[in-house]
């Protein structure tokens, strides 16, 4: 077996999606019998990484790349630089765009945006191999990736679910990106329940103090804190009904959303630019408005939830995000294996 390299700044201290996929590549990858080197900063010379990595025998290695992970600002010369250093030693060099570049819809945005969208086409261009878990970006990177999900980070989940079920609706990542607050409040409203809702990954403190979760704070919620991921599992599985609405809808990459699913919940997500066509046929109900967000949390709220609903779920989600096949198709790629 050969050695395969991943660039992943931050890791393994850094919270986040990004870190929680390379710890899973790592565990998946060195159980197929590959040694797995982890570079987890973006600094030093890009050369002398490359030349460690060639004494080590690495052969591949995969860039993890969302902009912000390579600079305060999301640019930086070290991705293209370390992309050059490989392709001169032969190391076949696979990036992983997780997010291309920040949207344009504020004023310093304005600028970010076309160097971040010049520094990661430039990497593309360098890179033998590119993957995206969004469909919806494959047109703008120009260089044609393939689209590869990645399924829920947070490890495997219980067998079955524990009782009883939890009192009211579940949000899970309260500060995740583009998460549409007036739809979950809409939901809460709808559903009436006792509490209101159940926060996971925050407490009632942090809550207040969030610039955009703030306007929205109920006293009387269930704040659970920041929980170990077999916590956050093992409270999914008991959830009657999970609240994931996004601004862009489901993408692939929606560390709350996905989690739900790998439980078998039953969760209200909604549609929007991103929305990944995959999920047409998934168990989630998908809803394009807050009220038609807010009228589906509370149909299913009301409604009982069997245990041959859930297995169906269950099926659904281990066909099309099983985190080990994923995690297969990317070595594949990565190593540039035939049929990848």
């Amino acid at each position: 077996m050969s050695a395969v390299a991943i660039v992943a700044p931050g890791y393994p201290d850094q919270r986040g999606g990004v870190t929680d996929h390379t710890a899973r590549l790592v565990r998946h990858w060195s159980n197929g019998g590959h040694e797995v080197l982890v570079l987890g900063a973006a600094r030093g010379d890009p050369g002398d990484v490359v030349a460690s990595w060639r004494s080590r025998g690495v052969t591949a290695a995969l860039v993890q790349y969302v902009p912000f992970l390579y600079g305060r600002r999301g640019l930086s010369a070290f991705p293209a630089a370390l992309a050059r250093a490989a392709r001169e030693a032969g190391i076949r060099l696979t990036t992983f765009v997780h997010e291309p570049w920040v949207p344009p819809t504020r004023l310093p945005w304005l600028v970010l945006s076309p160097l971040q969208r010049r520094q990661l086409l430039a990497l593309l261009r360098l890179s033998d191999a590119a993957a995206t878990p969004v469909p919806a970006w494959v047109p703008q990177l120009r260089e044609k990736p393939s689209v590869i999900h990645v399924g829920s980070t947070l490890g495997e989940p219980a067998q079955a679910p524990a009782e009883p079920l939890l009192p009211a609706p579940v949000l899970f990542s309260p500060f995740a990106s583009g998460l549409s607050w007036p739809w979950v409040v809409a939901a809460v409203r709808a559903i009436q329940a006792d509490p209101p809702l159940i926060v996971i990954g925050a407490d009632a403190d942090a809550v207040r103090r969030h610039h955009v979760a703030r306007r929205w704070f109920d006293p009387r919620w269930d704040c659970r804190g920041f929980l170990p991921p077999t916590d956050v599992l093992a409270l999914l599985a008991r959830a009657r009904v999970v609240l994931a609405p996004f601004i862009d809808g489901l993408t692939g990459r929606r560390t709350s959303a996905l989690a739900a699913l790998s439980v078998g919940a039953r969760m209200i997500s909604s549609r929007g630019p991103l929305y990944d066509a995959l999920f047409d046929e998934s168990p989630a109900t998908l809803a394009s408005t807050e009220q038609e967000f807010a009228s589906a949390a509370s149909v299913a709220w009301t409604r009982g939830d069997s245990p041959a609903q859930r297995q169906e779920r269950l099926r659904w989600y281990r066909e099309h995000l099983d985190p080990p096949k994923l995690d297969a198709r990317l070595l594949q790629l990565v190593l540039g294996a035939p049929n990848s």
